[in-house]
């Protein structure tokens, strides 16, 4: 959730992409960089209210792999809401994990991209490199799952599985810290290219099995 402009920070100016009007520019960059990665997504799909109290809107649900993402820009540093949905959110199994996504609903907090450093070889991106983080908890990693092709971020519990298809990855791939610059940065996307966030009824269908607002608010 972009937050208002206060204390003299430079407020987010609304951007038009895809169809959707997001609230900063910098949402809508991620949206074209998940778009570019072919991450399924959906834009401020919930409202939750936490333990807290506290009522959030998470900026992206991406369902395929069970993470949030939260769009936070230089100027807008704060970030509870995110650390509490991320504390409530992860695996509290005991032995092996049972959640629907190996480690339980992961967040990441996705920042203003690294710049290109300008000693890449061959083309450089123009808006540079993907950078994340967790607000709370162990590290994220970006992958590419060897059996469903599907890019993601996880953690390193073990065993190391896929968030989608749950096929054990460990020794199979190669996980990216956000230092290393996987990802480029709002990538071009060709012409008329239909964004994975528009889907299909069946998607429509299977995913209304699960609410990420979570049960009663969290009240049980």
């Amino acid at each position: 959730m972009t937050e208002s402009s206060e204390d003299g920070r430079i407020a987010a100016v609304p951007t038009e992409y895809g169809g959707i009007t997001f609230r900063s520019r910098l949402e809508a960059d991620w949206a074209q960089t998940l778009n570019g990665a072919r991450i399924k997504w959906r834009y401020e799909p919930v409202t939750i209210t936490l333990p807290s109290e506290c009522v959030y809107i998470p900026d992206f649900w991406l369902p395929e792999i069970g993470v949030w993402l939260e769009v936070k820009g230089p100027n807008v540093p704060r970030i509870e809401k995110a650390a509490e949905l991320a504390r409530v959110r992860t695996c509290c199994c005991e032995r092996e994990c049972t959640c629907r996504w190996p480690g339980g609903e992961l967040v990441i907090a996705g920042r203003q991209s690294f710049p290109s450093d300008g000693l890449e070889p061959g083309r450089r991106p123009p808006a540079g490199y993907v950078a994340w983080d967790t607000p709370v908890g162990p590290s994220a990693y970006y992958m590419t799952c060897p059996s469903c092709d599907r890019a993601q971020w996880i953690t390193m519990r073990r065993p190391w599985r896929c968030r989608a298809c749950r096929a054990v990855v460990e020794g199979r791939t190669v996980l990216y810290r956000s230092a290393d610059r996987p990802l480029r940065f709002v990538e071009g996307l060709p012409t008329g290219w239909e964004p994975p966030h528009m889907y299909a009824q069946r998607d429509v269908e299977e995913d209304q099995e699960y609410d990420p607002a979570g049960p009663d608010d969290w009240r049980a």
